[in-house]
């Protein structure tokens, strides 16, 4: 099964990049930690509770223009919620292309390829990503 969401944000393609690839950054909109190493073949490491830890590895980073990734659950802890298991590690490929847009917005296309089952997408956080990138200033 293939996602497509298409978002408008009130921020520069060189912001929006920068909220996908700083984990300082990533930390005003997604998950309550992570760990990332924004590169091909880097670790995407986000944990949204207790025991729900999203895993995967970029795949393909262009600068300011596109931002790819594995995504699946990681399985068997204590706290996680059985509902997540069905989308392993890597079982998941997200992809965000930035586009710059007149006023100084952003139109980020995403596509997520994932298999049947998975209730909890990463697209549903663009959402909270632009609002975080409202917040604060241009970064590039």
């Amino acid at each position: 099964m293939v996602i497509e969401r298409e978002i408008f944000v009130a921020a520069s393609p060189e912001t929006v990049f920068c909220f996908l690839t700083d984990p300082a950054l990533m930390a005003d909109w997604i998950g309550v930690s992570r760990e990332l190493d924004a590169g091909p073949g880097g670790l995407l490491r986000i944990q949204f509770s207790r025991g729900d830890i999203a895993l995967g590895h970029y795949t393909e980073i262009l600068l300011h223009r596109r931002v790819a990734f594995t995504w699946g659950w990681e399985p068997n802890h204590k706290w996680c919620d059985p509902n997540l298991t069905v989308l392993p590690p890597g079982a998941s490929l997200v992809e965000i292309n930035l586009e710059s847009r007149e006023g100084g917005h952003t139109r980020a296309f995403t596509s997520q390829s994932r298999p049947e089952g998975d209730r909890r997408t990463p697209q549903r956080a663009l959402v909270s990503l632009s609002c975080a990138t409202r917040g604060g200033g241009e970064r590039t």
